[in-house]
């Protein structure tokens, strides 16, 4: 009987020790996004919410490796630190004119429905001076379709995106994290 057991743990022993070979080589990378098979990160996330929501409330998410310097945002393009070279800007409209809200958002252009609306997607950025320089970019016209689902949920924002593009294939990406609000001061 113990010879059986004896067999027993070792096999379990060898099962639980076999390789990871099985396992796919293009892992999930959180705080990312990807373009044609290339991850880029972005740990820090921001959100600003506009001040002219009648309906609905108007919010830019910023999803970026680098940081935005100041907590008010005046509607300049000079206020990153130096460390910035990638990011994703999501601008949604909310059913809630006070929150972001919890859903799926689909890209639709010019609709003043709760949906998802401009969206900049860029790589190699040069900031100068805490202000973009310059950058290599898919914008709005690039962009064919896409979606983003937000939940909120014990202070964490888990965002999941997607989109096709006209020619640089699908995007996807994601961030988990608090966003720090920036106040918007541009009227």
């Amino acid at each position: 009987m113990k010879k059986i057991f004896l067999l027993l743990l070792i096999s379990v022993f060898f099962i639980n020790c076999s390789s990871d070979d099985s396992l796919p080589t293009d892992q999930f990378v959180p705080n990312a996004f990807s373009i044609n098979g290339v991850d880029y990160s972005t740990p820090n996330g921001y959100m600003i919410q506009s001040t002219d929501g009648v309906n609905y409330g108007k919010f830019a998410i910023y999803l970026l490796n680098g940081g935005i310097i100041n907590n008010e945002w005046n509607g300049e393009s000079c206020d990153y630190t130096s460390s910035l070279t990638q990011g994703v800007v999501l601008n949604i409209t909310s059913p809630s004119t006070t929150n972001l809200s919890s859903g799926i958002y689909y890209y639709q252009l010019n609709s003043v429905e709760p949906s998802l609306n401009e969206t900049i997607i860029s790589t190699d950025m040069v900031v100068t001076n805490n202000c973009i320089t310059s950058s290599n970019s898919i914008s709005e016209d690039q962009i064919l379709n896409g979606s983003v689902n937000i939940v909120f949920s014990n202070s964490t924002y888990t965002i999941d995106y997607f989109f096709t593009t006209t020619s640089f294939g699908s995007i996807s990406g994601n961030y988990s994290g608090s966003l720090q609000l920036v106040t918007d001061l541009s009227d």
